[in-house]
């Protein structure tokens, strides 16, 4: 019997997730591209499937919507809260109003680069003060992001990840990591169409010790790594300033 990959739950009937929200795939997406998914539960299915609709729009707002990586998210991300949108029912229409008011209070005057979430930024020949920030939960990013890495790691690894290991992920300045991103350079790279790619290390070490960064969009990189408490310790003292 499988487990939910999330919660670990025995599943009592067939139900998937798919790792990449199916909403998440730009327009540009070939129709041949595989379309990952993984076993869940209902309840994490609904849980996670409602900050993933949440972060859509808060993320699709932010991303160019000239590029082929990101190619008709911005539209579906305005759609969502209702704009440009005539053909709904009255229930429909109600629920993506009360998305964009909870959308336009989290929409501030530009802040500058202090928290900006790597890959995200001003976007070119727009002038600064033109230009909107918009506030992300780091707790909800952080959950989708490790739902994302579970699922990859189901199928790429051919496991759940679970106790010992877990999994945490990193929102970090590439400048700041050089030699992870040349690490990740010489890694395969599993292409999921424009949209998505995900590449995956493994610890000549320890089997059990894996790495990850995933680019959504062309823009917004999630880096990863899979381990057991002692291993995340490790990497903690060693990190530590002298």
């Amino acid at each position: 019997m499988k487990k939910c990959i999330h919660c670990l739950a025995l599943l009592k009937k067939k139900t998937k997730d798919h790792v990449f929200p199916s909403s998440w795939y730009p327009d540009s997406t070939p129709t041949n591209i595989q379309r990952w998914a993984v076993p869940s539960c209902e309840a994490c299915n609904n849980r996670l499937g409602a900050m993933e609709k949440d972060l859509f729009v808060r993320l699709g707002l932010c991303v160019s919507p000239f590029t082929a990586e990101a190619s008709g998210i911005s539209r579906r991300a305005l759609e969502s809260m209702g704009v440009g949108v005539t053909d709904v029912h009255e229930k429909e229409r109600s629920h993506r109003t009360k998305l964009r008011n909870k959308i336009l209070k989290d929409i501030l005057p530009y802040q500058g680069d202090v928290g900006l979430l790597p890959g995200l930024g001003l976007h070119k020949n727009i002038l600064p003060s033109k230009q909107k920030t918009i506030l992300i939960p780091e707790k909800e990013l952080v959950q989708v992001s490790t739902k994302v890495i579970k699922g990859c790691e189901y199928i790429l690894g051919k496991r759940v990840v679970e106790s010992p290991n877990r999994v945490e992920v990193y929102f970090c300045k590439e400048e700041q990591i050089g030699f992870v991103t040349d690490l990740f350079e010489h890694l395969p790279e599993k292409y999921l169409g424009p949209g998505f790619q995900v590449s995956r290390g493994v610890s000549d070490d320890d089997s059990r010790i894996t790495l990850y960064r995933v680019v959504i969009w062309g823009s917004i990189k999630v880096y990863a790594s899979i381990g057991s408490e002692e291993y995340f310790a490790m990497i903690k003292d060693l990190t530590k300033p002298l």
